[in-house]
């Protein structure tokens, strides 16, 4: 299983079904987080608004589709340029 970690904005806030959609940083390549690794990383990222910046650790969910699954979350402390 790959797994990347990576600076990410919340393009859109978690959904009723735990979705969630982030951009990464600077590439702006789309996730959608459908999946977590425990009730605490939900629990965290269900409280981050759109326009959040956070680090995750991100692990496919399936194996077709943008879907994947957050490991770990993270506040990210960013100077405006990562």
């Amino acid at each position: 299983m790959t797994s990347k970690t990576s600076t990410y904005t919340v393009a859109s806030e978690q959904n009723d079904h735990g979705c969630i959609t982030v951009r990464a940083h600077p590439r702006n390549a789309t996730y959608h987080v459908v999946d977590y690794a425990d009730d605490a990383a939900r629990e965290r990222v269900a409280d981050l608004p759109a326009g959040s910046v956070v680090k995750l650790e991100l692990s496919r969910a399936g194996r077709r589709g943008n879907v994947w699954c957050a490991e770990s979350v993270h506040a990210a402390a960013t100077d405006g340029g990562e």
